[in-house]
């Protein structure tokens, strides 16, 4: 009786301490697609790491022209394109996790020279179910500038509002969440949208600032780290043990293993 009690405990113990499936997201008020400069190529590259989260399979990307599959030809990531200005080219199976690691959505044209119309995000928006299902598989979202279409986000499976504004091009800042994940600050490119405080306007307060305009000040990129889709909304993902499930595990295995000894 004591050996199925303690067994079952490991089992749970186990169920609990094992971490869920969840995704990662960048969005970013630059078009790193565009400018491809040094410092856009690293942002870039160090957001396509987050959001692909270790794995190393193909990026799908949204582009319209060949910015953003050039940038990811430059910096060595295998991808395939899908041009999202025929609404049919989209469809709910290229939302993959076991094909692809991640999607990455080019810049709005509405920059002054990137590739994406206004249309093309919302023929991405259309296929919200399957996207949703994609990032709670772990599959990760990079979407580059809006710039002034307000919608410019609304693939994101809980929509990101963009509020516009025009960025100077200098004085970005990585902010301590930024050098945690990695993702740097890019200066010396034009930058063609803000973001709102996480927590207001749309954006989930799970999203964590990663950049902004001036110390403290305006968002310029953020990121979300493990979340989940439910009920519509984001909500918190794991990536490690809590440390009640950590204390349960071990407890079931040290009385596992004293029963042996006794039995």
């Amino acid at each position: 009786m004591l050996k199925s009690v303690l067994t079952a405990a490991v089992i749970l113990g186990i169920a609990a301490a094992t971490p869920a499936r969840a995704g990662n997201i960048v969005l970013t008020g630059h078009d790193n697609d565009f400018h491809q400069s040094s410092d856009a190529n690293a942002q870039a590259l160090a957001s396509l790491k987050f959001v692909r989260n270790g794995s190393t399979l193909p990026v799908l990307t949204f582009d319209e022209g060949s910015q953003l599959t050039s940038l990811l030809t430059a910096l060595g990531i295998a991808f395939t394109n899908v041009n999202p200005a025929t609404a049919s080219n989209i469809t709910d199976a290229l939302f993959n996790k076991t094909i692809y690691s991640a999607f990455a959505v080019a810049s709005n044209t509405n920059c002054g020279g990137c590739d994406n119309q206004t249309a093309d995000a919302a023929n991405i928006a259309t296929h919200g179910t399957a996207i949703a299902a994609f990032f709670n598989a772990g599959g990760g979202i990079y979407g580059l500038t809006a710039a002034n279409d307000p919608n410019g986000y609304a693939y994101v499976p809980q929509t990101a509002s963009n509020p516009g504004g025009t960025p100077s091009s200098t004085g970005h800042v990585q902010t301590a969440a930024g050098a945690a994940l990695g993702i740097p600050a890019v200066n010396g490119d034009a930058t063609h949208n803000f973001f709102s405080t996480p927590g207001t306007a749309g954006l989930s307060a799970l999203y964590q600032v990663v950049e902004t305009q001036g110390l403290g000040g305006t968002p310029l990129t953020v990121a979300l780290s493990n979340g989940k889709i439910d009920g519509g909304g984001i909500i918190g993902g794991t990536s490690v043990p809590e440390p009640a499930s950590l204390a349960l595990l071990g407890l079931g295995l040290l009385g596992l293993s004293a029963a042996r000894r006794r039995g």
